[in-house]
């Protein structure tokens, strides 16, 4: 009898579990569809996924500057090549890190709390999922910037090329290529380079801070070959053109080495979904045949 007082609570408890894993997997699709879809955004205003901490990490950013340095610079390091990263330091950005940890926390404790499970477990899990979750999508909008980089910077070089032969300077064409380009990591980094040189800076020293923040190896290539060039007295046409001839062929190469991992890739799927689905495809008929001729 006791057992069947509690049947309704274990069911609702069952149901309201089976709506949270639902909910959690819908969450994770549609946070995984818009990572596939994300490129590097550069519209005006934060991502929002540092609008929902920004306004509570205000409480917390007093105490950040006490964390050690070390973890300082490589949250700043991490900011450096962000198109808002005037606006978040890397004390801020650890702010808002630890924020959302902290309402995450409390999200978490509220749902154990209604759905029976212990609170001491499921508040630091959520908060360390969090913070961990939020230095991953640092790194994947690293990685993104990266690709788009090196995809790009051919095209960029090769129209640098163009008007530095026809005629121009480096800074005008960089300013024009600038204003007629989409929004892009490429763009961004011209822009801080005109603005350093706008504020007095020398070329290539700004060429080769901006590729320093950037953290990119062919940014940093392209800012030594430019700076040896300046000083040399060499033609930036001849060194911005062999420049795209090389990024061209790492592109290509890149290219040829996924195409040449994606079958190796394949062997995983293939296993473990496609080869057990085709052999029960083909042993369920064989094995009500034998049943049929064994019964006769």
């Amino acid at each position: 009898m006791f057992e069947l007082l509690h049947m309704p609570t274990i069911a609702l408890q069952g149901a309201a579990l089976g709506m949270l894993i639902s909910a959690v997997a819908l969450t994770l699709l549609l946070l995984r569809w818009l990572r596939s879809r994300s490129v590097i955004d550069t519209g005006p205003g934060l991502p929002w996924q540092i609008r929902w901490g920004w306004k509570p990490s205000r409480a917390l950013l007093p105490l950040m500057r006490y964390l050690p340095a070390l973890i300082l610079r490589r949250s700043a390091q991490a900011m450096a090549a962000e198109r808002w990263a005037a606006s978040v330091s890397g004390e801020r950005w650890l702010a808002i890190r630890c924020t959302q940890s902290l309402m995450a926390s409390c999200i978490a404790g509220v749902a154990a709390g209604i759905l029976g499970f212990s609170i001491t477990t499921a508040m630091p899990v959520a908060a360390i999922a969090t913070f961990l979750a939020s230095a991953d999508w640092i790194r994947r909008r690293r990685m993104l910037r990266d690709q788009a980089i090196a995809r790009e910077l051919p095209a960029y070089l090769d129209l640098l090329t163009v008007s530095i032969e026809a005629g121009s300077s480096l800074t005008a064409a960089m300013r024009l290529i600038a204003g007629a380009a989409p929004p892009s990591a490429l763009r961004d980094y011209l822009e801080r380079v005109l603005r350093q040189v706008r504020a007095g800076r020398m070329r290539a020293d700004a060429f080769s801070s901006v590729a320093e923040q950037f953290d990119s190896a062919p940014l940093r290539t392209l800012a030594t070959a430019l700076a040896h060039g300046e000083a040399s007295g060499m033609s930036l046409g001849a060194i911005l053109r062999a420049q795209a001839a090389q990024r061209t062929a790492e592109r290509f190469a890149r290219a040829e080495k996924l195409a040449m991992e994606a079958p190796v890739k394949l062997l995983g799927p293939l296993i473990l979904c496609i080869f057990p689905c085709t052999f029960i495809v083909l042993a369920i008929p064989i094995i009500v045949k034998m049943k049929e001729a064994l019964s006769l």
